[in-house]
């Protein structure tokens, strides 16, 4: 049986995949930005996306987070059941998926018109035909992520990290070599990465389960624990389509600097939290099923000490330094100083939806781990309702700046919300030393910005990405002389990998028991050394 704990290990390694993710986007969105700026194509890219990305984010995301507390649960019962449910399941994201894509194929006019009242006749019609074209995402995006569960219950990680990047690797070549065939190149390069990382990720279950529909008892309650999710998701995950709609009546440009923040924004989520959630979530729900309850909440104070570690410094650095990122990174041809302005205010101003999504991130897989759907689906919809009156009542008067900050409003109160609800729950114990993390953070963080400063004002090619290497080693450099735990964790770790030992032990294993030996007033690590120790004999797998 694969170890329970949060392994920092494969942390790691989907952290390392990551980060090639993270620098292949990185590189899609330079070739964007080269040949398309902030024109009316970009703007009809952005927009014609939008619906098939919320209609995977529906489907996968409640089906993803109902099956697979279920699945690691019949895993360690009964293998049989688990790859039934699996199949049931598969068959149904199949089915509605298909469904989906098929009707926005066939009515992209009419869906174009809903979604951009003010787009003019060229732009309206390059819109629906690269909606015909990026419908299928529908179905290729939901697989993906469905296959990716798959995995990750089984404790085995590499393999989807790694068939991400090789995907957008794909859809960057195909752009680059049909890059004279305009924005529909674009879309079909788009669909054919996605498509090669489903097929990637599929030999799994194609070993253990096959497509068909069962109505059996794992299948009613999984049903049961979407139902909550689906209903309100239809609500709350609207909010790209109320961006498109609202910003498709401004200026031309518009459009696009929003969806470029956004990109921005969400990849520095997926290297950073991202690979801790994608490790997280099956340990969480292994613990809680398996009734190991201080563990659990041991697991869920490691995982958000983490978080905030990770946090708070990229809040510096794009509080200080979003304009001459994206000046390095986007201005270029078609991406004037102009547009790097725009983008850089509002990439400010989705700090909130940043640091709010990257809490909302754990807190809300705390409650699918206990199987309870409803209560982070109530919250997403209270929340989004405050944004949803924000932007109706202030985009007309204010622009494109009043989306982003009432989208980082509406994240931010549902994060704070979530931990509040979590703690009720759960016992105050739940987020042990998040506030002594939140010190040593800050305080690295500032440290970082003012070593950070001087190199990014150097007159030099990429500067703010020399001056970012310089702060994450300053930043480091000060957490590990406040004694924080994360830092020896970070050493220790990179120490063995360079060695490569198999010494890694869980979020809450005997890493954590050294690094609250070496600092015993570490708000409550201390306290739970002993139970770290004996958990930290344990080793997680990469994948």
């Amino acid at each position: 049986m694969a170890s329970p704990t949060t392994s920092l290990r494969s942390a790691g390694w989907v952290s390392l995949c990551s980060l090639g993710q993270l620098a292949l986007q990185f590189i899609f969105q330079v070739f964007l930005a080269k040949h398309f700026g902030a024109s009316w194509e970009m703007d009809a890219y952005v927009a014609s996306i939008a619906i098939p990305s919320v209609a995977s984010a529906v489907l996968v995301g409640s089906l993803g987070y109902a099956f697979v507390p279920l699945f690691s649960q019949r895993l360690a019962e009964d293998r049989e059941s688990a790859w039934r449910l699996a199949g049931s399941m598969a068959t149904l994201l199949v089915v509605f998926s298909g469904a989906i894509a098929a009707g926005s194929f066939l009515f992209a006019e009419p869906l174009v018109a809903l979604l951009c009242p003010g787009f003019a006749a060229e732009r309206f019609d390059l819109a629906a035909g690269l909606l015909r074209i990026q419908s299928w995402l529908v179905v290729t995006n939901g697989l993906i992520a469905f296959l990716q569960s798959v995995y990750h219950c089984h404790r085995r990680f590499l393999l989807p990290a790694v068939a991400s990047p090789l995907g957008i690797a794909l859809t960057l070549s195909g752009a680059i070599v049909f890059r004279n065939s305009g924005m529909p190149a674009v879309a079909w390069s788009v669909l054919a990465g996605s498509a090669a990382t489903a097929a990637l990720t599929l030999p799994l279950f194609a070993r253990n389960a096959r497509l068909g529909f069962r109505l059996g008892a794992e299948v009613k309650q999984c049903l049961l624990l979407m139902l909550p999710l689906v209903c309100g998701a239809v609500y709350f995950r609207l909010d790209p389509l109320v961006d498109r709609y609202l910003t498709s009546m401004l200026p031309v440009g518009s459009v696009s600097h929003l969806g470029y923040a956004w990109r921005i924004a969400t990849a520095l989520l997926t290297i950073t939290v991202g690979g801790l959630s994608v490790v997280a979530f099956p340990n969480f729900a292994s613990h809680w099923t398996a009734g190991r309850h201080e563990e659990f909440r041991g697991e869920v104070a490691a995982a958000m000490r983490c978080v905030t570690a990770i946090l708070a410094p990229i809040a510096f650095a794009l509080l200080f330094f979003s304009k001459p990122l994206i000046g390095d990174l986007l201005e270029r041809g078609e991406f004037t100083a102009v547009d790097t302005a725009s983008v850089a205010w509002l990439l400010v101003l989705y700090l909130g939806m940043i640091v709010g999504a990257g809490v909302a991130e754990i807190t809300a897989k705390v409650f699918y781990s206990l199987s309870d759907t409803r209560t982070p689906t109530w919250l997403g919809v209270g929340a989004f309702t405050v944004g949803l009156v924000l932007k109706i009542t202030l985009t007309s008067r204010f622009g494109v700046s009043t989306v982003v900050a009432a989208t980082s409003l509406y994240v931010a109160l549902n994060a704070a919300a979530a931990v509040v609800l979590v703690v009720r729950r759960l016992g105050p114990g739940t987020f042990a030393g998040v506030g002594g993390t939140l010190r040593r953070s800050v305080l690295a963080s500032l440290a970082a910005v003012l070593a950070a400063w001087p190199v990014v004002r150097v007159e030099m090619p990429f500067s703010s990405l020399a001056g970012a290497g310089c702060g994450a080693v300053v930043y480091f450099l000060v957490m590990r002389i406040q004694r924080d735990e994360f830092a020896y964790r970070m050493a220790d770790y990179l120490v063995s990998f360079l060695r490569r030992e198999n010494t890694s032990g869980g979020l809450s294993g005997e890493p954590a028991g050294r690094a609250a030996a070496m600092n015993p007033a570490a708000d409550g690590v201390a306290a739970r050394k002993k139970d770290d120790s004996s958990s930290g004999k344990k080793n997680g797998s990469p994948g």
